[in-house]
């Protein structure tokens, strides 16, 4: 039985190793083969949902199968990243160097897009295996889904922005995506019921409002995109470490005037850029 469970084990290690670099390898070819300095912005969404896709019937397939109603969310969390890092890499990285640099920065790129996808899908099956068993690597597998939430609210926020989208196209687009990164994330750290939608609501609903005190002061991109994932990180922070933060009131109240202050330093950055 034991040795059945290692090899299903490294066959699905396998299958996620297959999956991540095929994707990798795909950006690299595309690119490559690539004509114009840039492809045309409804191309970009569309080769980023096709990644969608792949990453989340590859991810079926690497699982067997072998999923509950809430492996879905893991799934949709894993490959919403690849899809975030797909277009982000378009937007920022091929629009900000030269031809002369771009074959090292892209090999450089493909490698940690390898290693960001197989980390995303490693998340996805330890989550999915701890749907079945307890297992002790469920904690690594909740720290890699806070991380991949911080990246891929930054990489969706940036790239909205660089897409030159009407304000009534991205608002939404940013509270959707705010709101199913939240979401998923807080179920992985084990919040139910009624206190997961009012805290899921309210972080959202925070960095909503950060995203736009920034946004409509400013015009640095990297910069507005950050103040949301700021705010994101300090909710989680509170939210994970609710028990601790009521032990020690200090501390919460000294992230939360350093947050103020960040923000306010933000929007007078953007405000003279």
């Amino acid at each position: 039985m034991e040795r059945t469970n290692v090899n299903t084990d490294t066959e699905k290690r396998g299958k996620l190793l297959l999956i991540a670099a095929l994707i990798a390898i795909s950006l690299f070819v595309n690119k490559i083969l690539q004509k114009n300095v840039q492809s045309d912005i409804w191309q970009i969404y569309v080769e980023a949902g096709i990644y969608f896709v792949i990453s989340f019937v590859g991810l079926l397939w690497a699982f067997n199968f072998q999923v509950k109603s809430k492996s879905f969310l893991y799934i949709i969390q894993a490959a919403l990243f690849v899809f975030s890092e797909s277009i982000f890499i378009e937007f920022f990285f091929f629009q900000k160097f030269n031809r002369l640099y771009e074959a090292l920065i892209l090999l450089l790129l493909i490698a940690l897009v390898f290693i960001g996808n197989y980390v995303a899908f490693l998340m996805a099956n330890v989550l999915n295996v701890g749907l079945f068993k307890k297992i002790p690597l469920i904690h690594v597998g909740r720290t890699s889904s806070y991380v991949l939430s911080l990246l891929g609210m930054y990489f969706l926020t940036f790239s909205f922005l660089l897409s030159n989208f009407n304000i009534y196209i991205i608002l939404p687009a940013i509270m959707i995506c705010y709101a199913l990164i939240i979401y998923v994330h807080y179920i992985n750290i084990g919040l139910e019921g009624r206190e997961l939608i009012w805290k899921s609501v309210l972080t959202t609903l925070i960095s909503v409002f950060l995203f736009l005190g920034s946004f409509l002061t400013g015009t640095s991109h990297e910069l507005i995109a950050f103040i949301p994932v700021l705010g994101y990180l300090f909710c989680v922070g509170v939210v994970s470490q609710e028990s601790a933060y009521e032990e020690d009131k200090g501390r919460s109240w000294f992230y939360f005037i350093l947050l103020i202050i960040i923000f306010f330093i933000s929007l007078f950055v953007n405000i003279l850029g």
